[in-house]
């Protein structure tokens, strides 16, 4: 496997199969200059380079995009033309519908393919699965503190400081809330692409002074009946890494290639 990014996520992925053991093996990571000694040093063994060409010469099977929405948007294609399966985290790179529509094509032409990981939700099967049964509603509700909001750019929607309890405050759709927060949000772009797409998908945004880590719920209508599925983050410190459900639904999407059981 290849990983594209070496942040938090992407540093985690490369150790977690930096031996092949459980999984893809590590085998060649695109970072920037100056990660480069700190990646040699999680997996000597593969190749780390600054250079796209020289990634692609490590021959990767699959690609896990861990950088960010522009790097998808560029490199994303390249690598589906390339024959490498992509399993992408910078969802926002499909808020743009050119840019959605242009991956899809790419992802038909081949002979690599996209492969959604559910990121922070932690599965999106079920969206997926109601859509072959009459899928007809599907509302997503993000809720974060107000102090992390504030770092998203969200002081232009409500006054934040006046938040005494939780308020919703915009509804639009999900392609619209990628435009509107670019680099966050990825879920709800995932829920909008696994169940009725990103113009059909419906958001709620929640501003919560009473919590210090976000929740996402989802409520959908189909033939089947009615679905809730809610997630909630976990009450980590500042310094701790709050990544746990992103980094593991790739970590399970990418184990579940090479497991004789799959699930």
């Amino acid at each position: 496997m290849g990983i594209i990014g070496f942040g938090a996520i992407g540093s985690r992925l490369a150790r977690f199969f930096a031996s092949g053991e459980h999984g893809p093996k590590t085998s060649a990571i695109l970072v920037r200059d100056h990660q480069l000694s700190s990646a040699r040093a999680v997996v000597p063994e593969a190749t780390v380079c600054t250079n796209f060409e020289e990634f692609l010469e490590a021959s990767p099977s699959v690609v896990a995009e861990c950088a960010s929405a522009n790097t998808l948007a560029t490199l994303g294609p390249l690598l589906l033309e390339a024959g490498c399966d992509v399993v992408p985290l910078s969802l926002g790179a499909f808020a743009d519908e050119r840019q959605q529509l242009r991956f899809y094509g790419a992802a038909a032409s081949g002979p690599g393919r996209l492969e959604i990981p559910a990121g922070a939700l932690g599965s999106i099967g079920f969206l997926a699965g109601a859509r072959e049964h009459e899928l007809e509603k599907v509302t997503v509700t993000v809720a974060y503190p107000t102090k992390r909001w504030k770092s998203m750019g969200a002081l232009q929607f409500v006054d934040l400081d006046q938040v005494l309890v939780p308020k919703a405050f915009l509804e639009a759709s999900a392609r619209e809330v990628a435009r509107l927060f670019p680099g966050h949000l990825n879920v709800v772009t995932g829920a909008g692409l696994a169940g009725l797409g990103l113009d059909r998908t419906q958001v709620v945004l929640v501003a919560d002074p009473t919590i210090t880590q976000a929740w996402f719920q989802i409520e959908a209508i189909s033939g089947s009946g009615p679905i809730t599925i809610r997630v909630d983050g976990r009450n980590a410190a500042v310094d701790e890494d709050p990544i746990d459900h992103t980094a593991f639904s790739v970590i399970r999407l990418l184990k579940r290639r090479c497991a004789s059981v799959a699930i």
